[in-house]
């Protein structure tokens, strides 16, 4: 079985630097033979600093065997959201022989909602996910909650049905084969050692605690020990690496098999530089999520609980939801079809859009509301809770509170990270949709 390191890509970027350290030594010959320019002089200087990227490179080339090594027993595998520096700090521990501080390391990753709610954004972007957004989302907040004895069942039915809808059979299913080429969630020990493992069978009624997901005995009401940190954030990570899993199927990397055949010098140089970049890219959205934080909003303090548009700052997901507030007192349905994201959107014209939300809003008029709490859940996705006073067709009045997720996103439609990249805050349908349902329950 060949190792993470010896994927596809890794072999690539390899030889792509190899081919900067054959330019580096063409580029000292000139010099010494006099060619001593400034557009040399300019190259080698580019050269230094890819060389710094190449030893970053080689680091983190060999962090997924290593982690795996540490940790795949106990549940825990490597994945292309896996944040690097949680898995350098364990494999430290690890190597240390403190597995089980480094095992911690990843426990208060994966429950620390700040750090995980753009992946889960993510993932409920996906189209196989899209008839579990709701659930998926009420799953991760009971697990952030503290609240794992519901957060486990869920994720592990939303796991073997998401699965199944790719490859019509489920994650624990007897044969089930979830590796893919050149892919580091698709490794054979990554996902599909990991069907072994949570599929175990437990034929016994266990009332001590347990530290893996066993499905079948967490499901069948054999393991009665699951609702734990331990149990719910692996489960939780199993179901972020899937989405990875199905990135690299869409990308085709579950057709044959390609093998590494080294480039030729033209080939290998016009594909150097927009390699090297596309790497750095990724290095500067890991660091910019990496730093990220929330911000600490108080209502009726650092923002009105009310107000005009333009008392909320631009670029917020405040001015959005209080865009779409004051869009629907004026009954202006063309301009809340402009705020819905693409999720909600799927291609429609902005027409049909508003036709929709005015059918969503035909029975009850906006009167009145506040804003009540606002929570930034990620760099691209918050989370604004507001009261709402409507009236309806026959002249009485209802109030409800709704919890409004927003996320932010590019032209394109996709996740974007908010002060990173240009985008703009949207709504997500579910939460409206939840005004429609209150309707229907006060008549």
């Amino acid at each position: 079985m060949s190792d993470i390191k010896d994927n596809y890509s890794f072999q690539e970027l390899e030889y792509m630097f190899k081919g900067a350290d054959d330019l580096q030594s063409f580029l000292r010959q000139g010099k010494i033979l006099g060619f001593n320019t400034k557009q040399t002089t300019k190259l080698f200087s580019e050269m230094k600093k890819i060389k710094k990227i190449e030893k970053e490179f080689n680091k983190i080339r060999n962090l997924p065997d290593t982690f795996n090594k540490h940790f795949s027993e106990r549940g825990w595998f490597t994945h292309e959201s896996l944040n690097t520096p949680a898995m350098e700090k364990s494999i430290e521990l690890a190597e240390q022989g403190k597995v089980d501080e480094g095992e911690q390391v990843l426990i208060d990753y994966f429950t620390d909602r700040d750090k995980i709610g753009m992946f889960v954004s993510q993932l409920s972007h996906m189209e196989e996910f899209k008839a579990r957004h709701t659930l998926l989302w009420n799953a991760v907040e009971d697990h952030f909650e503290g609240r794992y004895h519901a957060s486990v069942p869920v994720m592990l039915m939303m796991i073997d049905g998401f699965v199944n809808d790719i490859e019509q059979k489920g994650f624990f299913a007897e044969g089930i084969d979830l590796t893919v080429w050149d892919s580091i969630a698709g490794h054979s020990s990554g996902l599909q050692k990991m069907t072994s493992i949570f599929g175990e069978s437990r034929k016994k009624t266990r009332v001590e605690k347990i530290t893996l997901p066993y499905r079948h005995g967490i499901l069948h009401g054999r393991d009665l020990g699951y609702a734990n940190a331990h149990v719910s954030a692996k489960t939780l990570s199993t179901l972020l690496a899937l989405g990875d899993w199905a990135k690299a199927i869409r990308n085709g990397k579950n057709e044959e098999r390609k093998e590494f055949i080294p480039p030729t010098a033209e080939e290998n140089a016009q594909s150097f530089a927009a390699s090297v970049e596309q790497f750095r890219e990724t290095k500067k959205v890991q660091a910019y999520l990496n730093q990220w934080k929330p911000r600490n909003i108080e209502i009726g303090t650092d923002i009105p609980e009310k107000g005009e548009i333009n008392e909320y700052k631009e670029d917020t997901p405040e001015r959005a939801v209080v865009s779409f507030l004051h869009f629907l007192l004026r009954g202006n349905y063309g301009n809340i079809a402009k705020l819905a994201s693409h999720t909600w959107r799927k291609n429609k014209s902005i027409g049909v859009m508003a036709g929709e939300v005015r059918e969503i809003f035909a029975r009850k008029k906006l009167i009145d509301y506040k804003l009540l709490s606002l929570k930034d859940v990620g760099a691209a996705s918050s989370n604004i809770q507001v009261w709402m006073q409507f009236e309806k067709e026959d002249g009485t009045h209802f109030e409800h509170e709704a919890d409004l997720r927003l996320n932010y996103e590019n032209e394109e439609g996709r996740l974007s990270s908010c002060g990173f990249e240009k985008g703009e805050w949207k709504l997500l349908k579910y939460g409206v949709s939840e005004i429609e349902w209150s309707d229907i329950k006060t008549r």
